[in-house]
């Protein structure tokens, strides 16, 4: 009881010092418009620095995944009493999703039986309390479950927001199935679609989901460490106040830091071949609140014509816009010195016409 008091006051701590550290940080991309023309085959290089808000990331997709055989009632029970008391500690940038999952399908579960996407990504929390209050507690009385099948399940079919940072917040007291789905595809899964995991398992290290089978040792530490978050044991021993604390401060932590993702809105365009680069000594893992980096974006011109689109990171409350127009090889491009004689001669040119209509009507 003591170490869950612990983890309490160092969450606490941790947060407090994030935001105090990230006061007054807005989140930005500089600069936050840019405007050239290239030609097909060239191309146009970016410098550009984000900066993240205080508490770190502020577009945030969570998925509370939970195995729901019995032996899971304590914890089922807790998460529905303090559903709202979860959902209600983060902003309007957090989106919600719910799953469920028994045995795995090589036991001969259905596949829809062994994981179940309860309710899709939505900000409605509601609909998403009334998910969770939907899990059950029954059956199973034999060990491993589907975790590694719903982990994957989750990963690729949840509708995430591609500018959101994505977190499956996962509870379980079983070791997973490797037939069907292995440690190293779930982990896959979840790189793939840029997914942390905040682990609870209801035994000690070693146990319950950390536990051995078919060769996967550690299980729930080797998803933590493959796909980022962190893992949180002994977790049945809580009580109810402090299995909201731990959730909350958990989630937190996992999201005030940011590793990096860039995206760019240009879809179905093929006009331009856009990639990043992270640029500073830094490096783009890890980011904390209120800190910036700089990164580079690389723009090769494709096909002609005007491509209007922003650029961004996931999790992280700021775009930037582009206009790149794209010309043709033998299309004549003025330097920009020539652009401002033109003007200027442009300019001079309406000054003599004026005086003359002037001169005329005296």
């Amino acid at each position: 009881m003591r170490s869950a008091q612990w983890k309490n006051k160092i969450g606490a701590m941790l947060g407090a010092t994030l935001a105090l550290a990230g006061a007054g940080t807005a989140q930005s991309i500089t600069p936050d418009k840019v405007v050239a023309t290239i030609r097909v085959g060239q191309t146009f290089t970016i410098k550009k620095t984000i900066t993240l808000g205080a508490s770190g990331a502020t577009n945030v997709d969570l998925f509370f995944l939970a195995d729901n055989t019995g032996s899971m009632g304590g914890i089922v029970n807790n998460a529905r009493n303090g559903a709202n008391a979860i959902l209600n500690n983060f902003g309007a940038g957090f989106q919600y999703g719910v799953g469920r999952y028994l045995g795995d399908p090589s036991e001969g579960v259905a596949p829809a039986d062994a994981y179940e996407k309860q309710s899709d990504m939505t900000s409605n929390k509601v609909t998403t309390k009334a998910a969770i209050d939907a899990w059950f507690a029954s059956g199973g009385g034999d060990t491993p479950e589907a975790g590694f099948f719903a982990l994957k399940g989750v990963a690729e079919s949840t509708t995430w927001r591609g500018g959101a940072q994505r977190v499956v917040v996962w509870f379980g007291d079983a070791t997973s199935h490797t037939a069907t789905v292995t440690e190293a595809q779930a982990i896959a899964a979840l790189q793939a679609n840029g997914v942390k995991v905040v682990a609870f398992n209801s035994l000690a290290a070693g146990r319950g989901i950390d536990n051995t089978f078919g060769g996967s040792a550690n299980q729930a530490s080797k998803i933590v460490a493959g796909a980022g978050g962190s893992l949180t044991n002994n977790f049945s021993s809580l009580t109810p106040a402090q299995f909201v604390s731990t959730v909350n401060s958990s989630i937190t932590a996992a999201t005030s830091t940011i590793d990096l993702n860039f995206f760019h809105t240009l879809m179905g365009m093929g006009g331009l071949d856009i990639s990043f680069r992270c640029t500073d000594v830094l490096g783009c893992l890890n980011v904390g609140g209120g800190q910036s980096r700089t990164f580079e974006v690389d723009i090769k011109g494709l096909s002609e014509g005007i491509y209007n689109f922003n650029i961004g990171a996931r999790g992280v409350d700021a775009l930037e816009n582009d206009i790149i127009t794209v010309i043709g090889t033998g299309t004549v491009v003025p330097e920009p010195a020539t652009v401002v004689l033109m003007g200027t001669g442009l300019l001079g040119l309406a000054g003599i016409v004026r005086r003359r209509r002037n001169s005329q009507a005296a």
